[in-house]
């Protein structure tokens, strides 16, 4: 339960497809993925040359500070630890502003705008990792209006999770100081692929271009990305059947954990739950799952959150039972042995 990818696993057909086409690693792939990057921009309606394709989207993370000549950066964590360890690679001096477990990490908008006074980028994730909060898109564009010299490099891997999903993407907003980074890994199962797209204006796409390696995008990852796109209908459902079933599933594990002593469930738009225990540790909560052959995510190593937070992601129905029963069993032992003067 650690791992935040689709529960109900590839669309329908696409393993089949890229079974019937495993030839195709015989040959170099399309040298900039052009096709891919076609398919992907027409999916998303949005301008071709605006669009381009990468070995996932950690690939642009890396590259974006050199591309972008970026010098300082706000991260806003607690958040995915590859913003911060990019800028560290490329020597990029960044700060954190941290969202807050008490305000339901939600995010504060006027601290940002303090905060990223002569910074020369933002990072933020929409919905965000570990959170999994979603900010609504207008606040953000609002945000970039507002400082149209910092660039937003916004991370919308877990935006198809949300509802009207397609609407929401600041890559429609005719921002130009904005980046979306969007990745087919979390909504259609396919990790091990490694392809995902960065969307620009077109003057910066074309400067984030220039500094991507060639044939960055394997054959099969090319051979996916079509298939999705040509088999819209197909995607699209599986898009709506998923959404349904985690709105569903979060909300029957948050009925079952919920007036549980000592324990906090965080609103979440992703395929994931963060939790907080009061009086006891995620290394706790771990070892205990562990025992019942359940791997959940210790999220003491996201900067901004300590060692009482951990991330559950969503499974089959029997394992999300089997899950919040032995958190709330965790909880309620650990809340006893504390005593009341803490609960």
């Amino acid at each position: 339960m650690s791992a935040n990818i689709n529960p109900l696993g590839p669309m329908p057909g696409l393993l089949k497809h890229l079974a019937e086409n495993i030839h195709a690693v015989c040959r170099l792939p399309e040298v900039d993925a052009g096709r891919s990057v076609a398919a992907f921009a027409d999916f998303e309606d949005l301008d071709r040359s605006e669009v381009i394709a990468g070995a996932g989207t950690k690939e642009f993370l890396y590259l974006l500070p050199r591309a972008a000549a970026i010098g300082s950066a706000l991260v806003v964590g607690p958040t995915y630890a590859d913003y911060a360890d990019a800028l560290a690679i490329n020597g990029v001096r960044h700060e954190f502003l941290m969202r807050e477990s008490r305000q339901g990490f939600a995010l504060d908008a006027d601290r940002l705008k303090r905060a990223a006074k002569d910074t020369d980028a933002i990072f933020l994730c929409n919905p965000n990792n570990p959170t999994g909060g979603y900010t609504d898109t207008d606040l953000l564009a609002h945000l970039a209006r507002g400082l149209p010299d910092t660039l937003f490099v916004m991370d919308e891997s877990y935006l198809p999770f949300v509802s009207g999903a397609g609407e929401k993407s600041l890559a429609r907003m005719d921002l130009p100081n904005v980046v979306v980074l969007r990745s087919l890994s979390k909504m259609y199962c396919i990790p091990g692929l490694r392809v995902g797209f960065c969307a620009a204006s077109k003057g910066l796409a074309q400067t984030i271009r220039n500094h991507c390696p060639p044939w960055s995008v394997n054959a099969q990852a090319q051979q996916a990305v079509i298939y999705i796109a040509r088999n819209q209908d197909t995607a699209g459902k599986h898009e709506e059947k998923t959404r349904q079933y985690l709105k569903d599933q979060r909300a029957a594990i948050s009925r079952r954990l919920a007036g549980i002593p000592g324990l906090q469930v965080h609103d979440s738009d992703a395929t994931f739950l963060l939790l907080e225990g009061k009086n006891f540790t995620a290394a706790e909560t771990a070892v205990h799952m562990l025992d019942h052959r359940l791997l959940i995510r210790n999220c003491k190593n996201f900067k901004g959150i300590d060692s009482r937070f951990f991330r559950i992601s969503i499974q089959d129905p029997d394992t999300n039972i089997k899950a919040a029963d032995l958190i709330a069993g965790c909880a309620q032992k650990r809340t006893q042995m504390a005593g009341p003067e803490n609960t």
